[in-house]
């Protein structure tokens, strides 16, 4: 009973902690609307900030702190709101979601480029007042831990009285319920948003500082993950209530504790060492199956600036072909190094492939998609194809790869289930929490499993060796072990796959995904059912990402258990999907290219030029190599709300004038081909070559464009003037306006005439 009560102290302790960083969520969410995920980013940056003023500087601890939580933490919020967040008004939730994914990703990069490009640097924090603790019920607790106590108390009750019982509660609360009413009843809602962000960001600096001590050595994504713990608590609280915030992170703190005091601090169950780790999302997951159900919602698809177009499905062919045809031509000139780089890429694609049908298609959010990819590579492990599995075969069996489809497509399924009533935010947290559950108690997971199944053994082995070896594959009297060969097979893959997706959207089936995003309410109305939309696609979508999980794992060769596992990179190849247009196949494409040459090609670059050039090599090393590697993609993704429909979209814009020039685009495709003949004959350096092609792809548009103006300026006019829904409303029909409307509808382009 005496240790009971010990670590029921020590779990009060931990969880007022949690406390304040959960209704610093809270604030931002019922003010804003946006679900700040940066949250823990913002209390990392804070904690280094804080040890960087006390002992770095060695400045005195009020000093430091007030400089932290009252100044660079709500100057930090300040700046997102303004810079960041204002700019997602009209978005869908998908692209709210991604924006703050970005901004977490940014601010960490930052903080590792300031704090850890010496990767044997150590931050060691320390807590109030050091060593110096009182008996509580026989426990040892710090000073530290009273004054986070005591914090949590007058924070949660100062918050419920601000947003309840005060004017400026109030108008926080309604710019969020209806922020044009509210300026209607003189309002200002850029300043409350603006304050309810200092606020928010002020909280999460105050729980970094505190939880900080926790790590021993500050880690920039160890202490992320640890302010991740408290979004059950803010979940609790359905990010409105803080008194059920506040429950809820005395629930989460208690949980953590006792775990710790049944099994002798985590050590007696080796199997599952793991778990305390996984407690929070745990909770996380069972919170959100817990809340009311949401609602259904009616057509939201007009508020929302995303505008997404469906190709023809000769479009789909033509252009798999064109892409099939491209990669072969650029692998056969390109150096084993950028095969590898852009192998790398199409494995990325692949993954985010399987979010165009999910996300784009159906608006439904996965943010576990590396964790499929991982249950595609055990799943194929334990195929019984040899008797120590895949690691002495030498090729990937068509066997393997349908049985890890059938796996993961199951356990989407299974995901799916639980989780049809939610939409939007919770779902995409709840994909989240499953993802961390199956890092933490699987893809971790180095002891053999065994079970017995109706008196018969069964032995899983989850990377037991700490790294599990995926051969590559050899079908149909092919050998695809090579890596120019393996790129080919990516590629026809991606190609083949993209096209299925496009006849899917195209399809009945496909219509009543799309009717689905747009109004749930309207397809139940119907008669549609809207469970069995929701699970087949989750599952169809899980097949995908098992089968992308499977080659990208085979162009990588061997594949350890903490390789992009942990639930960041589902974060990031969503942001990026989402940048590069999450309604185009293209864009997908263009997502995983995207992401390897800013993470591979672009550092690679930067040190080379570095070397060529040792007196700049400050300035391309130092300086943009590391911004490219750690805050380049972040700022791609936080620019996301001025183009909320994806890169894709924007080359497409770019390149619609050579539809209107077939005689002039063919006599530029014949240049590059020629081009490239030169440079496969090495008459050409490949450098001369990417050069030429690429700055064409900037400058025959704009040519043909100058010389062709007649034939599309009036297109041109209208569709970056006006929003298509509101022709022939705000304004009488004109005679472009019918071939701009088939354009935009995918329909065959009819030539310029009367309107019928």
């Amino acid at each position: 009973m005496q240790d009971f009560l010990a670590y029921t102290v020590l779990g009060l302790c931990l969880g007022s902690v949690y406390a304040i960083a959960a209704t610093g969520l809270v604030v931002t969410y019922s003010t804003s609307g946006v679900f700040n995920v940066a949250h823990g980013a913002v209390a990392t940056m804070s904690a280094l900030f804080y040890w960087q003023l006390r002992f770095g500087w060695h400045a005195p601890a009020p000093i430091a702190i007030f400089l932290t939580v009252c100044v660079f933490a709500p100057l930090l919020g300040l700046v997102l709101e303004v810079v960041v967040m204002r700019g997602l008004r009209g978005t869908s939730e998908v692209t709210r979601l991604v924006t703050p994914v970005a901004v977490l990703l940014g601010i960490n990069g930052a903080a590792t480029w300031i704090w850890f490009r010496n990767s044997n640097r150590a931050l060691v924090p320390k807590k109030f007042f050091g060593e110096t603790h009182v008996q509580v019920l026989g426990q040892a607790v710090y000073y530290h831990q009273i004054i986070g106590v005591l914090l949590s108390i007058v924070i949660a009750g100062a918050l419920y009285v601000l947003l309840y019982r005060t004017r400026l509660g109030v108008t926080m609360r309604a710019t969020v319920d209806d922020r044009s009413l509210l300026m209607l009843n003189g309002g200002r809602p850029d300043r409350v948003s603006m304050a309810s962000w200092a606020i928010g960001a002020s909280l999460a600096g105050l729980a970094g500082v505190l939880l900080s001590p926790q790590l021993g050595a500050l880690q920039v994504f160890a202490l992320t993950l640890l302010v991740f713990d408290a979004y059950p608590a803010a979940v609790a609280g359905r990010l409105r209530s803080v008194p059920l915030t506040y429950l809820g992170a005395m629930v989460l703190g208690l949980s953590k504790l006792y775990f710790d005091w049944i099994s002798d601090a985590g050590q007696r169950w080796l199997v599952l060492r793991n778990l305390r780790n996984a407690i929070p999302a745990l909770l996380l997951f069972g919170a959100l199956l817990l809340l009311p159900q949401d609602r259904l919602r009616g057509a939201i698809v007009t508020r929302t600036r995303e505008r997404f177009r469906v190709p023809t499905m000769r479009e789909a062919v033509l252009w798999g072909g064109v892409l099939v045809a491209a990669v072969a031509m650029l692998q056969s000139i390109m150096s084993g190094s950028a095969v590898i780089s852009l192998a790398n890429g199409v494995a990325l694609s692949l993954m985010a492939l399987s979010l165009v049908l999910l996300t784009g298609y159906a608006g439904e959010i996965n943010l576990a998609v590396f964790t499929f990819a991982g249950v595609a590579v055990i799943a194929a492990w334990q195929f019984d194809v040899g008797p120590t599995g895949l690691a002495t075969q030498k090729s990937l069996s068509v066997g393997a790869v349908l049985l890890a489809m059938c796996v993961c497509s199951l356990v989407g399924g299974l995901i799916a289930l639980p989780a049809l009533r939610l939409r939007g935010l919770y779902l995409g947290l709840a994909t989240f929490a499953f993802g961390i559950i199956v890092y933490q108690l699987v893809i971790l997971q180095t002891q053999p499993l065994n079970f017995n199944i109706f008196g018969g053994e069964f032995t899983v082995n989850l990377f037991t060796n700490g790294s599990l070896t995926v051969p590559r594959p050899h079908w149909f009297g092919i050998n695809f072990a090579g890596q120019r060969a393996f790129l080919m097979l990516m590629t026809v893959i991606f190609a083949v796959l993209g096209i299925g997706i496009i006849a899917i959207r195209r399809s009945a089936y496909g219509r009543m995904i799309v009717a689905m995003k747009d109004s749930p309410a309207a397809c139940a109305t119907l008669g549609l059912n809207i469970t069995r939309l929701k699970l087949g696609v989750f599952m169809v979508s899980s097949a995908i990402a098992g089968l992308a999980g499977l080659m990208w794992a085979a162009e990588r060769r061997t594949l350890p258990n903490n390789a992009d596992f942990d639930g960041f990179q589902s974060l990031l190849l969503f942001m990026i999907a989402v940048v590069g247009g999450i309604g185009y196949v293209s864009g997908a494409f263009i997502a995983g290219i995207f992401l390897s040459v800013l993470s591979v090609v672009m550092p690679n670059v930067f040190d080379k030029l570095g070397s060529d050039y040792p007196s700049l090599h400050w300035l391309f090393v130092t300086v943009l190599g590391n911004f490219s590697h750690y805050v380049g993609p972040a700022l791609v993704g936080i620019g996301l709300g001025k183009n909320p429909s994806g890169i894709a979209q924007q080359i497409m814009d770019g390149f619609r004038p050579l539809k209107k020039a077939p005689g002039a685009t063919a006599i530029w495709v014949i240049a590059i081909v020629g081009l490239w003949a030169a440079t496969w004959r090495g008459a050409v350096s490949n450098w001369h070559f990417a050069l030429i092609s690429v700055g064409s792809l900037f400058i025959v548009p704009r040519i043909i464009m100058s010389v062709f103006e007649d034939r599309f300026a009036e297109e041109e006019r209208a569709v970056a003037g006006e929003d298509l829904d509101l022709i022939g409303i705000g304004r009488a029909f004109r005679a472009s306006d019918r071939q701009v409307l088939d354009t935009a509808l995918g329909l065959p382009a009819a030539p310029i005439g009367g309107v019928e």
